[in-house]
C-alpha cells in the first residue's frame, strides 16, 4: 500500500467516514473482468474495421476479375449481416454497427462509380450520414456518433468545393448567403452532440458523448476561424465585417459553453481558445502588415508570444476551475 495513505490517515480525525472507502479502494484487487471486457470490445472493433476495410479494398483490387452483380451482392450481403448481427447479439452490436457504417459508405461509393449517377461527392457523404443516422441514433454509442460526425463534416467540406489552399484563399469568393449558410451548417453540426444529450431516448451511455462533441466542435471552430481569416484579408466590405463578427461571436459562445455550462470540458476549452487566438492574431496581422515595414514582422512575433503566454495562463486557470467544479459536483452526488 502507498505510504501516502498512511500519512493521510494519520492526519485525519479518528473515525473520519472518508477513510473507509479510501481504504477499500486501496486494498481492492482491481477489476480484471472489466479489463477483459474492454479488451474484448476493442478487439471486436478492430475486427470490424479490418472486415469493412478489407471488403472495400478487395472490391477495388478485383475490379475487372468479378462481375458488378457479384461485388454488389457481396457488399450488400455484408451490410445486411452486420445489421442482423447487431440485432441478434447485443455483445456484437457496437462492432457490427461500426462495420455496417463503414460498409454503407463503400456501397454508396461503388454504386456511384459503377452506374455513374452523376452525384457530387458531398451528396454521397450526405446520403451516407442520413442512412447511417438510423442505427447510430439507436445504438447510443459515442464511437458511432464520432464516426457520424466525421462523415457529416466531410459532406459539408465537399459541399463547399474548397478542397485546396488556392480555392480557399483566392478562387471562387462566396456570396454573403453562402457564407451564412456555411456558418449555420457548422453550427448545426456542433450542436448535434448537445441535442443528443438533451433527448433521453438518444443519450449515449455515460450521459454525454464527449469525443463526438470534441470532434464536432473542433471542426466547427476550424471552419469558423478559416472563414473569418479569409474574409478579413479580402477587400474590406460589409460582408467581411459581418462574417468576422459572426465567426467571433460563435467562437466566443463556444468558449463560454465549454467553461460555464453543463457541457463544460477542458479539451473543448482548449480548442475554443486556439480558435480565439487565430481570430485575434489575424485581426492584428491585418492591421500591422498595412505598414509594409520590416518592423511589422518583429512586432507581430512579439504579439504572438504575448498571446501565447496569456492563453497558457488562462487555460491553467480554467483547468483549476473545471477541476473544482467537477469535485463539487461529485461531493453533491
Amino acid at each position: 500500500m502507498d505510504s501516502t495513505l498512511y500519512q493521510v490517515n494519520a492526519q485525519s480525525a479518528p473515525g473520519d467516514p472518508r477513510m473507509a472507502p479510501l481504504y477499500a479502494l486501496a486494498v481492492s484487487a482491481g477489476a480484471p473482468a472489466d479489463l477483459a471486457r474492454k479488451i474484448r470490445a476493442g478487439l471486436l472493433l478492430v475486427g470490424a474495421l479490418l472486415v469493412a476495410s478489407g471488403l472495400i479494398f478487395w472490391v477495388a483490387a478485383n475490379w475487372q476479375a468479378q462481375s458488378h452483380w457479384f461485388k454488389l451482392g457481396l457488399i450488400e450481403g455484408t451490410l445486411a449481416l452486420s445489421v442482423l448481427a447487431a440485432c441478434l447479439w447485443p455483445r456484437l452490436r457496437l462492432a457490427a454497427l461500426f462495420c455496417a457504417t463503414l460498409v454503407l459508405g463503400g456501397l454508396l461509393a461503388y454504386v456511384g462509380q459503377t452506374y455513374q449517377t452523376g452525384a457530387d461527392a458531398w451528396q454521397l457523404f450526405a446520403a451516407w450520414a442520413a442512412l447511417a443516422l438510423v442505427w447510430v441514433a439507436l445504438a447510443a454509442s459515442d464511437l458511432l456518433w464520432s464516426v457520424w460526425v466525421l462523415i457529416a463534416a466531410a459532406a459539408i467540406v465537399f459541399w463547399t468545393g474548397k478542397l485546396d489552399l488556392w480555392q480557399v484563399l483566392v478562387a471562387d469568393r462566396d456570396s454573403f448567403a453562402q457564407l451564412m449558410l456555411r456558418l449555420a451548417l457548422w453550427l448545426a453540426l456542433a450542436l448535434v452532440p448537445l441535442l443528443v444529450y438533451c433527448v433521453p431516448a438518444l443519450r449515449v451511455r455515460g450521459g454525454m458523448g464527449w469525443w463526438s462533441q470534441r470532434l464536432a466542435l473542433g471542426g466547427a471552430l476550424a471552419a469558423w476561424s478559416a472563414i473569418a481569416t479569409v474574409q478579413l484579408f479580402d477587400d474590406a466590405t460589409r460582408q467581411t465585417v459581418a462574417a468576422f463578427a459572426l465567426s467571433a461571436a460563435l467562437v466566443a459562445g463556444s468558449l463560454l459553453v465549454s467553461l460555464f455550462s453543463r457541457f463544460r470540458d477542458f479539451i473543448c476549452t482548449c480548442l475554443a481558445t486556439l480558435a480565439a487566438n487565430v481570430l485575434v492574431l489575424s485581426l492584428i496581422a491585418r492591421w500591422i502588415f498595412e505598414w509594409h515595414e520590416t518592423e511589422a514582422l518583429l512586432a507581430f512575433a512579439v504579439i504572438v508570444m504575448v498571446c501565447l503566454g496569456i492563453s497558457v495562463k488562462a487555460l491553467i486557470t480554467a483547468q483549476h476551475y473545471l477541476h473544482a467544479q467537477q469535485r463539487d459536483h461529485q461531493e453533491v452526488l
